[in-house]
């Protein structure tokens, strides 16, 4: 973080808004992404699935809970990845089992798409208990 001594809050606001857009990573062309299942990328040691639903692209820590099988190789679909290994369901946009909703989700990521390339921003969960409860935003290419 820069130091901000002298600015006023305006300017520090700004500021933080500036620095935080480097936080996000490019890992993928949006074309790569398949339709039907997911894209696993690797980002800061952490394995991410990138999933298109419609317009939209959705980020989400790519490991399922029960046995560490990589979501991204399951079927899509709709919003839901199904793990391959043993069925369990995902839904992409806020980490959570659609049927149980008060679990724990898995850690959703914030995306943006810029000119066709796919950008990660690992430090904004989407789906952080501690800031919302709910579904993630989603970026539009």
């Amino acid at each position: 973080m820069v130091a901000a001594s002298g600015l006023g809050h305006a300017a520090l606001l700004t500021l933080i808004r500036e620095e935080s857009v480097v936080s996000f990573v490019p890992v993928a062309r949006l074309d790569e992404i398949p339709s039907d299942r997911g894209l696993r990328v690797r980002v800061d040691e952490i394995d991410i699935g990138l999933y298109r639903v419609g317009d939209a692209v959705f980020a989400m820590e790519d490991q399922c809970p029960h046995a560490g099988f990589p979501l991204s190789e399951g079927r899509l679909e709709g919003c839901v990845i199904v793990c391959e290994a043993h069925g369990w369901p995902f839904d992409v946009r806020t980490g959570f089992d659609p049927e149980h909703a008060d679990g724990f989700p898995l850690p959703c990521f914030e995306v943006r798409v810029e000119n066709g390339v796919v950008e990660v921003d690992l430090d904004t969960r989407t789906n952080d208990p501690r800031r919302h409860r709910g579904g993630g935003r989603a970026a539009r290419g």
